[in-house]
Formats: C-alpha cells, structure tokens, sequence
C-alpha cells in the first residue's frame, strides 16, 4: 500500500499514476450553491430610504440619558416574558440582575403615554 502525499503549498504533483483532472466546480444532485449576495445593489437600495424625522433622533437622544442615568445608579430596565401568560414583563434591576422593582410596561414608556388600549398595565 502507498500514499502519494503532496505536501502542503506544493504545487508538485504525486509521481505514481496518471495525471487526475480536477474535480468540476458542479454540485452534486439535489444540492445547490450558497447564494451570492450583490452589495453593491444592496447599498444602492439603502441609499434611497427615508430621512429620521428630528423628533425621532429627540426621542433617542432622551432614552439614551436615560440609560445614562440608569448606569450611574447600577440599575437597568429589562423585559422578558412571563413564564405563565407568556407576555412581556418589565423590571427594574441592579447590574447583578437582582430585580429591584417590577416596572408596569405605561411606566417603562412614559406615564403620559395611554399606549395601545388593549396593552398590558
């Protein structure tokens, strides 16, 4: 028994038997190539969305001192999903994840704020 082993980053050849032709580039039956992204269209098509309104760029400005404020007190908001009902709940927890307080989700977005009728409190 032998083996013909081309070393690494060779570009020899094994000695023994004839010469092989290289494998072609076609999948086998019932595969198929990964899909080929273009970017350039993909950055062409982002190109043309819609301007931020300067409220909404206001809004993120505000939650992101909040969370500022949050930080220098070692607390964060956090929402998950109540094991039972399945909603989303919301809590106010220290940086170990500890929760401090339960947060009712109008709190979480402001107390001004109905929000959506059927919402949760």
């Amino acid at each position: 028994m032998s083996f013909n082993v081309v070393p690494f980053g060779s570009a020899q050849r094994p000695q023994s038997g004839p010469a092989q032709p290289a494998a072609a580039a076609v999948p086998p039956r019932g595969a198929t190539f990964a899909e080929v992204v273009d970017l350039a269209s993909r950055r062409a098509a982002e190109l043309h969305s819609p301007e931020i309104p300067e409220h909404v760029w206001g809004e993120v400005e505000a939650a992101s001192q909040l969370w500022h404020e949050l930080r220098a007190q070692d607390r964060e908001v956090r929402f998950d999903t109540h094991s039972v009902s399945g909603r989303v709940v919301a809590s106010l927890c220290d940086l170990d994840g500890d929760v401090v307080r339960r947060l009712p989700l109008r709190e979480t977005f402001g107390s001004d704020d109905p929000g959506p009728g059927g919402a949760a409190a």
